[in-house]
């Protein structure tokens, strides 16, 4: 049987290298994406505004904003503040290119604020300046938000007192941009390691998700044979069919990781990627392709012809792959999604890297690499038992 297995197993490997679809899924595909994306929503890690702030108000609450929040997103290198003379020439700036971002504090701004009265901090961004545009509205956001919680405990501290202090009224904007959620927009991460970047995680992912379309060209691979009328003659030759299987499979397996292991160490060469530890990535590299070679081979299973089973698998693998978030990083209060990625591999899998990768730690990759076999085993099984079933064996 081991004789027999490796001999089709040589065969089919000579014939997936000589085909271009395999290059293509394999390597050329997601690395081409891995490098568009990462040109068109550049790391934010990166980032730097130019910006200004007029303050028409002159107010404490506004100043709170203006030499307050202003100032540390300086200090945090986020922002290149520009000063301006007033507000039209922050609008001719805004419009001309030159600056990304304003942000204008009206006349009665403070008063408005300490009156309880709604009032608008108004935010200019320049045409295609988008991703500076939403974190500038995002800041002006995170202020009014503290602005109003801060507010809130002054007039229930009124309340229960029976007094106004207007002294706590003229502090808010100062409490407000005192926050440490205010002052530091930087994550907080560990001292041993940083958690993926958005090129890694985005290469990782493209991995993950075209994984799936690369092992496919081995499990149809049986299909193919009875399609071409060449199954009869295996059939007939001194071959046990589960060694036609296993020579099947272990096609599908080395091409599913040699196309992990090129796109890891192209991604890092090209792009400067970073998985996390190696030997817990090769884990999880290994893993994810035990549960791509479970998930394609039951689907396939399924099918009478190979175009038939192509199509299943394809539905299949972006389905997982979409709800693994393999093209981008899932929300922190997207709850719902977050819990589906409890049924992808691909979830698993870039929850393992980031979890090493974050600590450091090579062991931290076990558990979700775990899941990820359990996820390959738990399909496989039935689609053996579907194989052996059918007639042709």
């Amino acid at each position: 049987m081991g004789s027999a297995a490796l001999t089709i197993l040589g065969k089919d490997l000579r014939l997936r290298l000589r085909d271009r679809s395999v290059w293509i899924f394999a390597l050329a595909v997601p690395l081409g994406l891995t490098v568009l994306f990462s040109l068109i929503f550049p790391d934010t890690e990166d980032l730097q505004i130019t910006g200004a702030v007029v303050d028409l108000d002159g107010g404490a609450v506004a100043a709170g904003f203006a030499d307050g929040v202003i100032p540390a997103l300086v200090d945090e290198g986020l922002l290149e503040r520009i000063v301006v003379a007033d507000a039209e020439a922050a609008r001719s700036q805004v419009t001309d290119g030159d600056l990304d971002v304003a942000w204008i504090l009206p006349v009665g701004f403070s008063d408005a604020i300490g009156a309880g009265e709604q009032v608008e901090l108004e935010v200019l961004v320049a045409a295609g300046r988008s991703l500076e545009g939403e974190v500038a509205r995002g800041i002006a956001e995170a202020y009014a938000a503290e602005v109003g919680r801060i507010g809130l405990a002054v007039t229930i501290e009124a309340a229960m007192t029976g007094g106004l202090d207007p002294g706590l009224i003229g502090g808010l904007g100062e409490l407000a941009a005192s926050q440490p959620r205010l002052a530091s927009l930087a994550d907080e991460v560990s001292d041993v390691g940083d958690p993926l970047d958005f090129t890694s995680y985005l290469a990782a992912g493209m991995a993950a998700f075209f994984v799936f379309f690369t092992v496919q060209f081995g499990v149809t691979g049986l299909l193919e044979e009875r399609k071409l009328g060449t199954m009869p003659r295996l059939l007939a030759a001194p071959i046990r069919p589960a060694a036609i299987q296993a020579g099947k499979l272990l096609g599908a397996l080395l091409l599913g990781l040699a196309s992990m292991v090129v796109l890891a160490v192209a991604s890092a060469v090209l792009l400067g990627a970073d998985w996390g530890p190696p030997l817990g990535t090769a884990i999880l590299i290994v893993a994810l392709v035990i549960a791509a070679l479970g998930v394609m081979a039951l689907v396939g299973s399924f099918a009478r012809t190979a175009e038939q089973a192509g199509n299943l698998q394809s539905i299949v693998a972006v389905v997982l792959g979409l709800v693994g978030g393999v093209f981008f990083p899932l929300p922190g209060d997207a709850g719902v999604l977050r819990i589906a990625t409890l049924i992808s591999p691909h979830g698993w899998f870039l929850r393992g890297l980031d979890a090493q990768a974050s600590a450091g730690d090579w062991t931290l990759a076990l558990g979700p690499a775990a899941a990820i076999v359990a996820f390959g085993i738990v399909t496989a099984i039935p689609a053996v038992v579907l194989q052996r079933r059918r007639q042709a064996w």
